[in-house]
């Protein structure tokens, strides 16, 4: 939600600005070697708004291992009033790195255990499409279309063909409270569909608060301060429900957004996607 451009290029310069994003998230901070994934993107609107352009780092660690993401996105808009079409490409690579020295063994001088660094990197593409106006957002994406493999031996990452769908709307009372639902399905080919479900609300025009849930298995609250139109800072607290043999771990997550005005033909102002 907070970050679309992680999956679907075509979010590139859509809001005709230019906007950076960071986004940190600590997954079951109680657990040894915890999944942490950081993510830095940019992009913006380039000849008077008809192109986007983006460009995202991210970082995933979970036990020994490390990966690196980096993704460049190109986007062409077709814009209709106050309606917006975009389509877009990505390309980018994957490196992963795995250190198996950091195992705490069972049995020390296992002679069928190898210790060492594993490294490897794999190249991907991805398209998608999204259909904004004032208060709907809807987009479609495959963020890596290529099935592909990285690292070796005991070590092997697999990268399958996911599907995005996501929409959200945003509904204004009379009292000027706004209320966004949204809602982002993942499938892939072996798999459940996956299923993230917020619902927010907007007071003042400055301050989000509200919940979400992920396939009512993990449930969670967020909320987000709105300042001077171009600057967003957020925070999001989750956990899993009681059936789950991890209830208990927290995951916590964290991010600042700024709009910046670098051409012309940009402006700043207040939006909801």
């Amino acid at each position: 939600m907070y970050t679309p451009l992680a999956y679907n290029p075509s979010y590139a310069g859509i809001n005709n600005i230019g906007t950076v994003n960071l986004n940190s998230r600590f997954q079951w901070t109680s657990l040894e070697g915890n999944p942490i994934t950081n993510t830095v993107s940019f992009n913006t609107s380039l000849v008077d708004g008809k192109v986007g352009l983006g460009i995202l780092f991210q970082n995933d660690k979970l036990g020994i291992s490390n990966n690196n993401e980096v993704q460049i996105s190109y986007a062409y808009k077709i814009t209709s009033g106050s309606e917006t079409f975009s389509f877009g490409l990505q390309t980018g690579f994957n490196t992963y790195r795995s250190n198996t020295d950091n195992l705490n063994l069972r049995v020390n001088n296992d002679p069928f255990f190898t210790p060492g660094v594993e490294k490897s990197t794999n190249f991907n593409i991805g398209a998608g499409f999204s259909y904004m106006t004032d208060q709907l957002f809807v987009s479609f994406s495959v963020p890596k279309l290529l099935n592909t493999k990285i690292g070796s031996g005991s070590a092997v990452v697999e990268y399958d063909r996911h599907y995005y769908l996501m929409g959200a709307y945003v509904f204004e009372f009379k009292s000027g409270l706004k209320l966004k639902p949204s809602v982002l399905l993942r499938g892939v080919a072996g798999a459940p569909i996956a299923a993230d479900i917020n619902l927010n609300f907007l007071i003042k025009r400055q301050f989000w608060v509200g919940g979400f849930t992920r396939n009512f298995k993990t449930y969670g609250v967020m909320a987000q301060f709105d300042f001077m139109q171009a600057y967003k800072i957020g925070y999001s607290f989750e956990m899993l429900n009681k059936k789950f043999t991890g209830y208990g771990l927290p995951t916590h997550e964290i991010i600042f957004s700024a709009d910046l005005k670098i051409f012309s033909h940009q402006d700043i102002y207040q939006r909801f996607f």
